[in-house]
């Protein structure tokens, strides 16, 4: 999704809440909406999909006490940042995005660089925790102890003398998830005779 058309979605999204929304060039700030009387009024020149987020966000939330333009100590403004960066993020992995292209999310939606980052990176670390706790006995299960034995005869099979093993790189080598680091030390362990 171009930068265009994010810009035009969010508009829509703005206008289905009943929103009038103007362009006004010489306006001081890349957009504000005043909730009670159901406008928004942004500069073309100035606004970012970013911006225009974050005022959908003050929308949806019917946010109308704010203070100052972005100010980091209203909780309203700090709500409407974070839950801005999650909307555009949300759109942009159903357009095909991912965590790959982050910098590409960054120049499309002009979102502030370490905020989006942190967000995204502390959504990604959840996501990834939540799906490790749900099939961690099912991964346990997907290797039994004879294939991990296999894999490491195959392994130290490559070397003349082992002086050490880095585990990591052996589970890398045979694309084996790192949470099958204990059973494949405890092999090594056996078969190489230390403990």
């Amino acid at each position: 999704m171009s930068r265009q058309e994010l810009l035009e979605y969010l508009f829509k999204e703005i206008e289905k809440c009943g929103f009038k929304i103007v362009d006004v060039g010489f306006f001081p700030v890349p957009a504000a909406v005043n909730f009670d009387n159901k406008i928004m009024i942004y500069n073309s020149d100035e606004a970012s999909p970013f911006e225009i987020a974050h005022e959908l966000i003050h929308v949806l939330n019917k946010d109308n006490h704010r203070g100052d333009y972005f100010d980091a100590t209203n909780p309203q403004e700090v709500i409407a940042n974070r839950e801005s960066v999650l909307l555009l993020w949300e759109i942009f992995e159903a357009n095909g995005g991912s965590y790959e292209y982050f910098n590409v999310f960054v120049n499309t939606t002009d979102a502030p660089f370490e905020l989006a980052e942190s967000i995204i990176k502390n959504e990604y670390l959840e996501m990834h925790k939540a799906i490790t706790e749900i099939f961690e006995d099912e991964i346990k299960v997907s290797i039994n102890k004879q294939e991990m034995h296999d894999y490491i005869i195959d392994y130290i099979s490559y070397f003349d003398v082992i002086e050490t093993v880095n585990i990591y790189q052996f589970l890398d080598r045979y694309h084996l998830s790192h949470n099958f680091y204990n059973m494949a030390e405890t092999e090594f362990q056996q078969l190489l005779g230390t403990v």
